[in-house]
């Protein structure tokens, strides 16, 4: 079970050993240095501890998704590895008060909220969280609640932006015609150029009404033709090993839908049947009835009222957003705003925006 990748397969999507023509296309840019270097300086100056002071009533809600062993190539900015989360966990537990998510929202709303109090949330559910997330936070006795994309869970589908991450990952084209999307030839000749052209489709799609979204996934997966079907990094715990994650009842599961679409983009039907299959799977599976939800992707745009609906119909109180921002008791229970954690951060970057600046 450990064992999630053939380890010479996956050594090749690893960020490693990059060629001359690699690192000229990957090295940080000049934007980049100076932002670094920005954040340095403010945390030379104290001003993450400047930010947790201000936002000391409010409640951080951790935004984290998969985690491996290494860097993933092409980049992809929601997947960290493992030294980086054990640092930035650690400097959660030392700065925060860290609560398991129910507490931390019951004790928000109730108005008994302790001071610079936070939380860590992991959303899809990809087996890499009992291999390499789990082993971290019992090093750091954390608590941390983790949403299941409930309907993929156990197979060999990744959901439908990882498997295009997969695709770009695995194909041998060097170009790619984006035309139909609007976005004209993209190169592929480079891990970086692969990343960014993936990153601009996946943006695109996501407006897209549900049907045409998965008509161009699937076209754009043909043209790419990549050579393995191996979900790799985003391969979805099987229930048995969701029930293993939690078994010591410091990580908690909660319903993410059932396949992760843009709940907005759906039909009406879709979007009842995401919300409560995947509340009815987790209540069938864990034995007790969620009450609290993560919408897929979750902007403001990617949610609406028919969702709400479904979720009070299910008994959901607290439905999470991915809009930026620390919670506080006025936030709105079914559009809760987390604090988004990109593998791409520096670490002086990330103290900043874990303490509520950026």
């Amino acid at each position: 079970m450990l064992n999630l990748v053939n380890a010479a397969k996956w050594d090749r999507l690893r960020s490693g050993r990059r060629t001359n023509e690699q690192r000229s296309v990957t090295g940080p840019s000049l934007l980049g240095v100076a932002k670094r270097l920005v954040a340095v300086l403010l945390c030379a100056f104290g001003a993450p501890a400047i930010a947790r002071r201000v936002n000391r009533r409010h409640l951080s809600i951790l935004m984290f998704h998969g985690v491996e062993s290494e860097p993933v190539s092409p980049p992809c900015d929601y997947v960290l590895d493992v030294a980086t989360l054990r640092r930035e966990l650690g400097y959660i537990r030392d700065k925060f008060h860290v609560l398991p998510l129910q507490e931390a929202l019951e004790r928000l709303y109730s108005g008994t909220l302790p001071m610079r109090a936070a939380t860590i949330t992991f959303d899809d559910g990809t087996m890499n969280l009992l291999t390499h997330a789990a082993p971290v936070l019992g090093e750091l006795e954390l608590p941390a609640a983790v949403f299941l994309a409930t309907g993929l869970m156990g197979t060999e589908k990744a959901l439908w932006a990882d498997a295009l991450w997969l695709a770009f990952a695995q194909t041998s084209a060097e170009t790619l015609d984006l035309a139909p999307l609007g976005l004209g030839d993209v190169a592929l000749a480079s891990a970086a150029q692969r990343g960014a052209a993936c990153s601009k489709a996946v943006e695109h799609l996501k407006v897209l009404p549900d049907d045409e979204r998965l008509a161009a996934v699937d076209s754009l997966i043909g043209q790419l033709n990549p050579h393995s079907s191996d979900p790799g990094p985003f391969r979805l715990l099987s229930w048995d090993q969701a029930r293993l994650l939690a078994a010591d009842g410091s990580v908690t599961l909660h319903p993410h839908s059932s396949t992760h679409p843009i709940l907005s983009q759906c039909s009406d039907e879709k979007v009842l049947h995401e919300v409560t299959q995947s509340c009815a799977d987790i209540e069938r599976e864990i034995g007790s009835a969620p009450t609290v939800f993560a919408y897929p992707n979750g902007e403001l745009r990617d949610f609406d009222e028919r969702c709400r609906a479904a979720l009070r119909g299910r008994g959901i109180r607290w439905a999470l957003a991915t809009t930026h921002g620390f919670a506080h008791r006025d936030s709105d229970p079914l559009a809760i705003p987390r604090v988004g954690i990109a593998s791409s951060l520096s670490f002086p970057s990330f103290k900043l925006v874990a303490s509520g600046l950026g």
